[in-house]
């Protein structure tokens, strides 16, 4: 908001011409609305305005004589049951002040400066103490919104605010939909419905002060597998796929907990305009992080099939065999996603327990993350009261059931199955020692 080396501050009240109400900034329709008669007025251009616009590459599934043609999973991947390294769990206990210090020390001082302006309201003429960080800042007496005049005029933005690279800053976002106070809600809601899982740890009373909002790099995809699953009903192979979704670029936020969230409504995409954020929105630059950004789809089905499985068959132990993989990237598929995240107790220990919270910021969809001293992970996810309502025909994050299915003939074909149809059981003595042992 502020030159603070020539010490000038310019403050333009955010008032719609025709009524005098507040103008709100709206990322969806680009520019500022007033809630009161509709008067609109469209954010100043930036180069985020030329954006190539993103292109899906979906690939139907191909049926040949009533089977099911399954030639983009059929090698298997032998990496792909290899474990995440040491690294990658210590990089996911590590709370997210310290990742953002260690990539970009000079954003994490930028986003930390407490430096505050004293003024008058414009409009009523409350004293006022905004930050200087702050782009747009509300008046809590009479609700007028205000923001730096040359800030807001050419929809500049102080770069040192984002975390990373300024180059591998992403110009494309899903919009906000939850305030700070929807998504408190969000988390207060997932702690009652799960209570159990949280008794050492008062998420709902935390998230009042420590919630914070967040734009997450992500790369939109296609993902596809075929796996083969021993279990103690029998081993089996089956097929899945997840269209659009969402593979994270950087490893400061939980990349299981940010696959909760789904799924997410991309017909909202639209340009980001930091300078008419409102609030402290924490900003992510994509990070280059080698071979874990390749890995991570991996790491998300070994940690994830299992409960999948255990909720569409009621198979209770399953061991993954062989597992091949099908990841189609559309073209220019970058974008923010926005979160609310409440990170793991100040005092929580290194290889204590640690609980995280994630609210998608679009749809109200709350999860938590709660790591022990072992791997054993646990997930817990509650959806809004109030259901999002997805666009129709438009593009969105789509999950099928696993499918069941057998290998009949070349090229690649496959039948589908019921699961007590696709189970196979040893034979010979192993099979009697299966059934006699489970």
């Amino acid at each position: 908001m502020a030159d603070r080396a020539q010490e000038k501050i310019t403050v333009s009240v955010l008032a719609c011409k025709d009524c005098g109400a507040p103008m709100y900034p709206d990322m969806k329709k680009g520019g500022m609305s007033c809630a009161c008669c509709g008067h609109f007025v469209r954010f100043a251009p930036t180069d985020k305005e030329f954006t190539p616009q993103m292109t899906y590459r979906h690939q139907p599934l191909q049926f040949v004589d009533g089977f099911l043609k399954l030639g983009h999973v059929a090698i298997m991947d032998k990496d792909a049951l290899n474990p995440p390294p040491p690294a990658e769990r210590k990089m996911r206990r590590t709370r997210l002040d310290e990742k953002i210090r260690a990539c970009d020390a000079d954003a994490l001082d930028a986003i930390n400066d407490e430096a505050y302006l004293e003024m008058n309201c414009p409009h009523c003429g409350k004293k006022l103490t905004p930050k200087l960080t702050d782009n747009i800042f509300t008046c809590p007496y009479c609700g007028q919104k205000f923001g730096d005049f040359d800030r807001l005029s050419t929809g500049d933005f102080d770069a040192t605010l984002i975390v990373g690279r300024k180059y591998n800053f992403f110009g494309k976002c899903l919009p906000f939909h939850l305030h700070r106070e929807e998504a408190a809600q969000a988390v207060a809601a997932l702690r009652r419905r799960h209570a159990n899982d949280f008794a050492d740890d008062n998420i709902e009373e935390r998230a009042k002060e420590e919630l914070v909002a967040a734009y997450v790099p992500v790369q939109l995809s296609d993902f596809r597998w075929k796996m083969q699953v021993k279990s103690e009903r029998g081993t089996f192979w089956f097929y899945q796929e997840c269209l659009n979704w969402a593979w994270t670029r950087t490893l400061m936020f939980d990349a299981y907990l940010l696959d909760e969230l789904a799924p997410w409504d991309y017909s909202e995409i639209s340009i980001l305009k930091p300078a008419y954020l409102e609030g402290n929105v924490r900003l992510f630059a994509s990070q280059n992080i080698g071979e874990w950004q390749a890995a991570i789809s991996r790491f998300i089905l070994q940690k994830k099939t299992p409960a999948r499985l255990k909720s569409a068959f009621g198979l209770e132990r399953c061991e993954l065999l062989q597992v091949s993989l099908d990841l189609r990237k559309h073209k220019f598929a970058f974008l923010l996603l926005p979160i609310y995240f409440l990170d793991c107790k100040k005092d929580a220990k290194e290889n204590g327990r640690q609980t995280r919270v994630m609210v998608n910021g679009q749809t109200g969809k709350a999860a938590a993350l709660i790591m022990d001293e072992s791997n054993n992970d646990i997930i817990r996810a509650v959806e809004p009261a109030t259901p999002y309502v997805f666009a129709k025909g438009g593009e969105r994050t789509m999950f099928s059931p696993p499918m069941p299915v057998k290998y009949i003939k070349q090229p690649f074909l496959h039948q589908r199955l019921r699961i007590e149809e696709a189970l196979e059981t040893p034979s010979g003595i192993g099979g009697f020692f299966s059934k006699l042992f489970g």
